[in-house]
């Protein structure tokens, strides 16, 4: 099988790539938009001399066409994970990759001969219509917005062969994505004035990969996929609270747990009314070129909102168990930075 996959430099990416070492008949093309992204995509590989057998890396980016196209030649599975993340910026840089990017890419596949299966990973904030209408999504949450659109779109579409897998709150071994922002949040005063919030549903990074590696195999034989299937993912043990999240992985990767908030906690209103008048400030361009980790707009939306998952599907059709417990992935973490 071959596959063609973006966003392999990401954290997602890379462990997503280890996971397929371990099938030998697995090819992929790899899209990278430098020399950096190289290394981090042929390092995944557990050995990196069989990597650079297996793994083509087709220089370009999400919006280029000439890389696209090279990268689909001869791909029996297309898995698109390629975007922009981070809670702050403007939302013209997210629409450019997450959406824009999106678009090209399935415009190029229905013009091929060999049309491959197309996995598109979303997210929860993709859940944002939930809570705004389509037409009025916020854009001060330029991810969620962002990923929100390109979903729809991906929904949209007239190719049938498509999964969609809606993620939960990623982590894990080798995240430079959310970990760095809880670590610093939990160092932040403002953490212990965190109102009482909806609960998260998580997602170990490798049960992430267990899920689009059976996504890649589901049906694959008879290429029998009537209708474009979305699937949300998340642990098996379910559903967690902020303040335990933060408690067990921030303390997983440090020699003492964070802080948890206080007891009596101020309304949420009145923590939404604060930020938002802050970001309205407009030379200080707070939630678009900087911020504190955790207290903008987006990243508070993330938990003040329901955004919880459900995979009561993605079992009973994809056959996704989540394997990796939270427990062993918490003394995972624990051997790889505290060297236990």
């Amino acid at each position: 099988m071959k596959l063609f996959l973006t966003g392999g430099s990401g954290f997602l990416g890379r462990n997503f790539i280890k996971y397929l070492s371990r099938d030998k008949q697995i090819t992929i093309n790899a899209l990278a938009r430098s020399s950096i992204s190289d290394e981090y995509i042929l390092n995944a590989c557990n050995d990196v001399e069989d990597g650079r057998k297996r793994v083509r890396i087709i220089r370009g980016s999400i919006n280029d066409e000439a890389a696209v196209r090279e990268g689909l030649n001869e791909a029996d599975v297309v898995v698109h994970m390629a975007a922009v993340v981070q809670p702050w910026g403007y939302f013209t840089e997210f629409e450019k990759v997450n959406i824009q990017g999106t678009s090209q890419l399935l415009s190029i596949i229905s013009t091929l001969p060999k049309k491959p299966r197309f996995i598109y990973i979303s997210s929860f904030t993709a859940l944002l219509s939930n809570h705004y209408s389509k037409d009025a999504l916020p854009d001060w949450a330029p991810y969620s917005k962002s990923k929100c659109l390109a979903e729809n779109l991906v929904l949209k579409s007239t190719y049938s062969n498509v999964i969609i897998l809606r993620l939960g709150w990623l982590w894990g071994n080798d995240d430079n994505v959310l970990l760095p922002k809880l670590k610093n949040l939990s160092k932040n005063p403002l953490w212990l004035f965190t109102p009482e919030c909806w609960e998260l549903s998580i997602l170990h990074v490798t049960n992430a990969c267990e899920a689009i590696f059976l996504s890649c195999f589901h049906q694959f034989e008879t290429n029998q996929v009537e209708e474009n299937k979305v699937y949300e993912i998340e642990d098996s043990e379910g559903k967690i609270k902020v303040e335990d999240f933060m408690e067990f992985y921030v303390g997983a990767v440090s020699n003492a747990n964070p802080p948890r908030p206080f007891t009596i906690r101020p309304p949420k209103w009145l923590i939404w009314g604060s930020i938002t008048f802050i970001e309205w400030i407009p030379f200080l361009g707070y939630g678009k070129r900087w911020m504190f980790d955790g207290c903008n707009r987006e990243s508070l939306l993330c938990l003040f909102q329901d955004f919880r998952l459900y995979s009561d599907n993605a079992k009973k059709e994809l056959g996704y168990v989540g394997h990796v417990s939270r427990e062993q992935g918490i003394q995972e973490l624990k051997r790889m930075y505290l060297n236990e």
